[in-house]
């Protein structure tokens, strides 16, 4: 053993110290956030929305349609959401409850599944960390902070990698933890293959699944990668870096093709919600995402800014290795920890401080901005764990030489010990919140459990919409069982206008112009069951069915999701104007045109041009031009009506020409059948669809199907991946030849 080297029994404690500090972290994490799996309290926040999408993936798997392209139809009249949405989280939870052969719970699994991704985050941040060159005793103490990161949380859109971005009290977003859990495994990746020039496989994987876990996320990864070509290890051949870094990346283009494409080609199905503060999308500016890192906003929240204060001197000694030791793998890990927190910061500065020069960034126009605080976060883990081992290490330069590592573990555990108990102190209270959400549950659920079995009944009849109020109504007071009725008619399996959620259709935002005193809206919108706090919430025209202490609920007989209508006028269509035809959607909802079964086919395909009858509307227009002389609306009848999901049948008389009007999201993938034949699908004011009939009486049956190669390119990402992996291999095993014949 030469002099200054550590003897084996001090470099054997040095290793147990890491994996005691890693351990330590993850058994907090699972620790701390056990009620999320111990508790059974009714779903919140965003929950919601993901464990809708868990259940119509397994719905759809269970029918033999297409787990990843099926039709989501409890938010915004319908949407295809998982065609354009990030989904690798979902099809795990749906993969595991078929796996355990469907013994458990399908909520359950997604309990579990959360939890374990929590437990997993040091884990992950100490493997990607090490892999970006930190020291075993800096990934260590990067891992030790990564449960303890905190946020300001008077400000609604810092939601970053701190945990209450993922709890039940907290923001509840699933898909950001999955990704944020593969995310510095795929930067540790990519690192390792575009400076070795090897294992690329791993890193298109890990970058692949950050996508296809979250698309910002996936996006911030490509963009902080290029700090390595920053890397003082790349002097000298940088452009052979940045060509293996674009080769990673047109790998993960082509992984991610299947869900990148639709949204790429089909935009104009998409929209920005009209609800969103401007901040959502364009971030802060530089003055107060500064001011926000200065006070702990960004890192710490409302505690002693202990990670803020390490991140800052994490910064100067970073900045002071990367000059120093240029050519060393912990000057190598200063170089990205510090580029990678600065990139950070210019991004999360947003529009307000970059302007037009953001459109340099590809799709810069559709990126929320504000979720950027990750990449901030990201690098600023990296500082603090960076400058904690440095404090701690020489905090325990006065014990002796073979308990200094047990010394410095101790030592970072006390530095940090402040966010320990705050992070402690957050936990207990979203146990606390939980338990009482629980107890509260339990007490209303028989009475619940009664309104919705009933609701079920009648939906097996004529299905229809549900409303409970919602969140800009009398909606947001009324929560029988600890949370807002709008929230329970997705884990019932009952569409409902519910809440404001990012279903991306052009239909999404229009649900708040639905009156609940205006009969013609029910019979627009198919609501048809209605629960309340009070019976006054009812309107006059509503069936009481159940009456309870605290709730009541009620029955609307409308036409169902078909009816018959006419076309009196038509509206163009272009890719790009959304805004202009949501505005005028809106105009037609709180008209009277509907309620005579007047309506607007709105064009949107090459070549489609105004018939005969129907006058000709700009998105500007009013609607109290009359039709054209002679117009009348079609005479006829729905006759029976049923379905769910992905495919929906009615049979209906018609006494003229018409249409048939589908009270769901308009979509290119519906298919429509009349009498067993291919029928052409139209859109209708306010967003519906339609399809052409004659007069008689007519079978309709419409199918939501998605495109052939929607099916294939998924199969063809997994044979691109292991193509990759066999020339990894192939390559791995020419370079050992050399090594061999030489031994």
């Amino acid at each position: 053993m030469s002099p200054g080297q550590p003897s084996p029994e001090t470099a054997r404690l040095a290793r147990v110290v890491t994996v005691l500090l890693v351990a330590a972290a993850c058994l907090f994490n699972a620790l701390a956030y056990q009620s999320e799996v111990r508790v059974a309290a009714p779903d919140l926040n965003d929950d919601v929305f993901h464990f809708g999408l868990i259940q119509r993936m397994n719905a759809a798997w269970e029918a033999g349609g297409h787990p990843l392209d099926t039709w989501i139809g409890y938010w915004g009249q319908g949407f295809p959401v998982l065609r354009y949405y990030q989904h690798l989280p979902h099809f795990v939870v749906v993969l595991a409850y078929r796996l355990l052969g469907g013994n458990v719970p399908l909520h359950t699994v997604f309990e579990w599944i959360t939890l374990v991704l929590l437990a997993l985050l040091p884990l992950t941040f100490y493997i990607g960390s090490r892999r970006l060159g930190a020291s075993p005793m800096t990934a260590a103490c990067i891992a030790l902070c990564t449960p303890l990161l905190g946020a300001d949380p008077t400000q609604s859109h810092f939601l970053g990698f701190q945990p209450v971005s993922f709890l039940w009290s907290g923001g509840g977003l699933f898909t950001q933890l999955a990704a944020m859990v593969v995310f510095p495994l795929a930067l540790g990746a990519t690192s390792r293959a575009v400076l070795e020039g090897r294992s690329y496989a791993p890193a298109i994987a890990w970058l692949g699944a950050t996508w296809l876990s979250h698309l910002l996320l996936g996006y911030t990864a490509c963009l902080l990668g290029v700090a390595f070509v920053l890397r003082p290890e790349a002097r000298g051949r940088r452009l052979l870096v940045a060509l293996r870094l674009a080769a990673i990346y047109a790998g993960v283009a082509l992984v991610a093709a299947y869900l990148l494409l639709p949204t790429l080609l089909e935009g104009q199905w998409l929209a920005r919600s009209a609800w969103e503060p401007a901040e959502y999308w364009h971030s802060y500016g530089a003055q107060r995402v500064l001011g926000a890192l200065l006070t702990g906003g960004l890192l710490d929240g409302p505690r002693i800014p202990v990670l803020t204060i390490l991140a800052g001197l994490g910064a100067l000694l970073a900045a002071r290795a990367w000059l120093e030791h240029p050519r060393s793998a912990e000057g190598g890990f200063a170089c990205v920890a510090l580029a990678m927190f600065v990139l950070g910061l210019l991004l999360f500065f947003g529009r307000p401080t970059w302007g037009r020069l953001l459109e340099l960034l590809p799709f810069s126009g559709q990126l929320p901005f504000h979720r950027f605080i990750c990449a901030v976060q990201f690098g600023g883990l990296l500082l603090a764990g960076f400058a904690l081992s440095r404090m701690a290490d020489r905090l325990a330069r006065w014990t002796p030489l073979q308990f200094r590592s047990a010394a410095a573990g101790l030592a970072a555990v006390l530095v940090v010990s402040p966010a320990i108990a705050s992070a402690a102190g957050l936990a207990s209270r979203n146990a606390a919140w939980r338990a009482e959400a629980a107890a509260a549950d339990a007490a209303a659920r028989p009475a619940l459990e009664r309104a919705f079995a009933d609701f079920r009944a009648l939906v097996r009849v004529v299905p229809g919409r549900g409303y409970a109020g919602a969140s800009w109504d009398w909606g947001s007071t009324f929560k029988p069982g600890g949370s807002h009725a709008y929230h329970r008619w997705s884990r019932q399996d009952l569409p409902a206008i519910s809440y404001m959620y990012h279903t991306m259709g052009l239909s999404s935002d229009l649900e708040p112009a639905f009156d609940p005193r205006r009969r013609d809206h029910y019979e627009l919108f198919n609501v048809r069951y209605l629960l309340a706090d009070a019976e006054q919430r009812l309107p006059a025209f509503a069936e009481r069915r159940l009456a309870e202490p605290g709730l009541v609920s009620g029955l609307v007989e409308t036409e169902g999701y078909f009816g018959i209508v006419g076309s009196a006028a038509y509206l163009p269509y272009a890719k790009g104007e959304a805004d202009a035809l949501r505005a005028f959607n809106r105009a037609f909802i709180a008209g009277n045109w509907h309620a005579e079964r007047k309506f607007v086919r709105i064009g949107w395909r090459d070549g489609d041009a105004a018939t005969a009858g129907e006058r000709v509307l700009r998105a500007g227009d009013t609607l109290d031009t009359a039709p054209p002389a002679g117009w009348q609306a079609p005479r006829g009848r729905v006759i029976s009506s049923g379905g769910h999901g992905d495919r929906y049948r009615a049979r209906v008389q018609l006494d003229d020409p018409g249409f048939v009007l589908f009270r769901m999201s308009y979509h290119p993938n519906w298919q429509a059948e009349i009498d067993g034949e291919p029928a052409d699908t139209v859109m209708l004011s306010p967003g519906y669809l339609g399809v052409r009939a004659a007069p008689g009486e007519h079978a309709l049956e419409l199918i939501y199907r998605a495109p052939g190669w929607t099916r294939a390119l998924p199969w063809m990402s997994l044979g691109l991946l292991a193509l990759v992996a066999l020339a990894d291999l192939r390559r791995g095993r020419a370079a050992s030849l050399p090594r061999r014949a030489g031994a």
